[in-house]
């Protein structure tokens, strides 16, 4: 048989390919044999890459983060106008499950609104659990996501409006800042009363 390729052909039931060294074409039924090893061939080839690319992302989902912790308070006074950045952040979040918001005592002051997009489920249902409790004050977490600053305002709007207008985020626009977590690191019950989040570890 030789060397053997296929092209775009099959359609019109005929396959072009390279037949003992000369460019030929031939009936597509008599070549079941070969179009089925390529057709295994190709179907091997893409079982094993999205094995790696499965393996790959469920390494970076599961294994320890490459990023260092950085305090929310820090987060959220130098968060500025549409800034956005990747982050591992503690705090206490409460209100809801996907979506809530998420305190630091050493700066109660001001919130972050938070909504949940996680790539992977891990620790979901403790946080649930620890959230639907009425005894709990809400979930001492350690968040993987990403961090926005003020969203910007809407650049059709006039000039003037647009410098006195400071949109935010959430609920009632309750929060300057947004964290959208991919990961849930870490999650235990809150401590009750008064008490400072550390940075991560």
């Amino acid at each position: 048989m030789g060397e053997y390729g296929v092209s775009g052909l099959e359609s019109t039931g005929y396959v072009a390919g390279l037949w003992d060294g000369r460019l030929a074409l031939r009936p597509a039924w008599s070549l079941t044999p070969v179009l089925s090893k390529v057709g295994r061939f190709r179907v091997q080839k893409i079982n094993r890459v999205a094995l790696f690319v499965t393996c790959f992302l469920a390494s970076a989902c599961m294994g320890q983060s490459t990023l260092t912790g950085t305090s929310l308070c820090m987060l959220q006074r130098s968060a500025t106008e549409g800034s956005h950045t990747t982050v591992l952040v503690s705090g206490v979040f409460s209100e809801g499950l996907d979506l809530g918001i998420l305190e630091d005592a050493a700066c109660p002051e001001e919130t972050t609104w938070v909504e949940l997009t996680l790539v992977n489920k891990k620790n979901r249902k403790k946080l649930r659990r620890i959230l639907y409790d009425s005894r709990a004050d809400g979930a001492s977490v350690v968040f993987e996501g990403e961090f926005y600053g003020p969203p910007e305002p809407d650049p059709k709007l006039p000039e003037a409006i647009r410098k006195a207008y400071h949109p935010n985020w959430g609920h009632s626009n309750c929060c300057r800042t947004k964290l959208v977590v991919h990961l849930i690191r870490k999650v235990e019950v809150a401590p009750k009363g008064p008490g400072a989040n550390g940075t991560p570890n």
